[in-house]
């Protein structure tokens, strides 16, 4: 079926404007930049408090004597699965936002939603020594 102007009738190519293009390269590749790194350091720091899980261990530890840095607490266990929480949903987000600069439709959530991720997974490592 055509349309008056004999053209094919259905769903017409759409473009992105330089302009657009050049907005979401300006706010991607900084987070890009910036959010990978952060992101290898924070997948070192879930790795390196991974024996939070696990709990005191068979060796619980005296905080008048070892300082509380040194012991084990309850809320390090929930601040390391909110941090994994928080993580992996951010890494997502990130990688979602590079792969979405170039196509129509929205785009702008993806950055949001993974620096406000990132932080998130931040403050709550930085809960857990």
């Amino acid at each position: 079926m055509t349309t008056v102007d004999d053209r094919p009738e259905g769903t017409e190519p759409v473009s992105i404007r330089a302009r657009t293009r050049a907005l979401r390269l300006g706010a991607a590749i900084p987070l890009a930049i910036v959010g990978f790194p952060f992101l290898l350091g924070m997948a070192f720091n879930l790795i390196w408090w991974s024996p939070a899980l696990g709990g005191p261990g068979p060796n619980p530890c005296d905080p008048a004597i070892d300082g509380w840095g040194a012991c084990w607490r309850p809320e390090q266990r929930t601040f390391w699965i909110v941090a994994a929480a928080a993580g992996l949903p951010g890494a997502v987000c990130l990688v979602l936002t590079l792969v979405r600069i170039f196509r129509t439709g929205r785009w702008w959530p993806w950055p949001i939603a993974a620096a406000a991720l990132l932080i998130a997974c931040s403050l709550a490592l930085s809960q857990i020594p």
